[in-house]
């Protein structure tokens, strides 16, 4: 019976890996094909008189490739021989950014786990995600590939509790991927909205519309329904994960106010480099953090028992694990970072927010199947069907924002 069983499980498990491995191809390429299908919300102004066709030459589309545009301000691009579309060129550029935002993401999700498991050293990973990228930052500053932010110290005063709360989020996100199995680490922490729902309403005293925080009760239930059937949950996860949907959703709520009363034009204080600025300032931040928890010589882990410990040793996928092995883990991690959350902001400037909410979704059931392929976490059926539902309610509350932020603009007009 013995010997019976363990092929059929065998082929259980294969069939599983077959599953997972078509359906997150399916879901990337969904996540490719959304762009193009132009979710994007009715424009408002009067439509002009049409004036010729507007074209650009193939030289000044390559430039402004990573100068992202709505759909509706592209250019049709003129090859020469024939003329590129203005939705087909938005599109190209769109499709690229998610596909790199996709591509990035899973990168750093892989890369970081596998840094976690071989070291356990969450405060010297946190430090390379955040520090690994800013020499990637001062060089497209220096080179003009992006202008360089001009901050007052009054202003640099008023950000720091923004830096503060983007080194808390990033801590606790790394401890809880550490901690547990990475898939189920993306379902709690796709809690985030109802955070920043709630603090929204908390710190600004504007609330949302009853239905949208209806939309909340499929999230907080989806993942007390997969945390209850969870082969892989601990404590310590979950609260990570707590620390770093309230750090991160903070950081939103508090950001948005201070920079409100900036002049953007002035500070130069887009989406990449608001995120730039993050980096370097949690640089400074956790560095004193990483020395208290787990030491000085993690700021040289090469000479900290933990990386002496862990070589030799082989990691999920039998692979020896070396020196250079733990290097390239803690850069690719960091600098993969830092390009998936740029990619992030140029899709969100292509595409409408309804949009880019359909990309993060996919995205979370993409490393969710990402994590159970590579590391072979399982996840039994209860924990599928909660975790399918709070990423379906996170899903639902982007749409209920959406929809009734234009009923109030449309109601403010009248």
């Amino acid at each position: 019976y013995v010997l019976c069983a363990q092929p059929l499980k065998m082929r259980s498990d294969s069939r599983m890996r077959l599953a997972l491995r078509v359906a997150l191809f399916a879901a990337i390429a969904i996540a490719l094909i959304a762009p193009s299908m132009a979710i994007e919300e009715p424009a408002q102004s009067k439509p002009s008189k049409p004036k010729g066709l507007k074209t650009q030459s193939a030289g000044t589309y390559i430039a402004q490739f990573l100068k992202p545009k709505k759909q509706e301000q592209e250019a049709a691009v003129d090859l020469g021989g024939f003329i590129l579309p203005a939705k087909m060129a938005w599109a190209v550029k769109t499709t690229t950014y998610f596909g790199l935002w996709y591509f990035f993401n899973i990168f750093y999700n892989v890369a970081n786990k596998k840094a976690l498991n071989a070291l356990n050293l969450p405060w010297l990973q946190s430090l390379a995600c955040v520090a690994v990228g800013v020499p990637y930052i001062f060089l497209v500053w220096a080179t003009g590939v992006r202008s360089t932010p001009n901050l007052t110290k009054k202003q640099i005063q008023q950000f720091f509790p923004t830096v503060v709360l983007h080194s808390a989020g990033n801590v606790g996100g790394n401890v809880a991927f550490g901690a547990g199995a990475l898939g189920f680490a993306h379902v709690l922490k796709s809690m985030e909205p109802a955070f920043t729902a709630l603090f929204g309403g908390l710190i600004t005293g504007q609330w949302k519309h009853p239905m949208v925080y209806a939309t909340l009760i499929p999230v907080m239930g989806g993942v007390a329904y997969a945390s209850a059937s969870e082969l892989s949950f601990n404590w310590l996860q979950f609260a990570s994960a707590m620390v770093s949907n309230i750090g991160f959703s903070l950081r939103a709520v508090l950001s948005k106010g201070v920079m409100a009363e900036w002049d953007r034009k002035v500070t130069k204080t887009d989406g990449p480099n608001v995120f730039s600025l993050l980096q370097i300032g949690s640089t400074f931040v956790t560095i004193p953090f990483v020395v208290m928890f787990e030491g000085w010589r993690a700021l040289f882990p090469w000479t900290h028992p933990n990386w002496k410990e862990a070589i030799g040793k082989l990691d999920h996928a039998g692979a020896m694990i070396t020196p250079s092995y733990l290097t390239q883990q803690l850069i690719l991690s960091g600098l993969a970072f830092q390009l998936y959350y740029e990619c992030a902001y140029l899709a969100l400037d292509a595409v409408s927010p309804i949009t880019h909410s359909i990309g993060n979704n996919i995205k979370r059931i993409v490393i969710v199947i990402t994590s159970v392929i590579i590391f072979g976490q399982k996840m039994n059926t209860q924990s599928m069907i909660g975790s399918s539902v709070a990423i379906g309610g996170v899903f639902l509350y982007s749409l209920a924002t959406e929809y009734y932020a234009d009923v109030a603009k449309k109601a403010s007009k009248k």
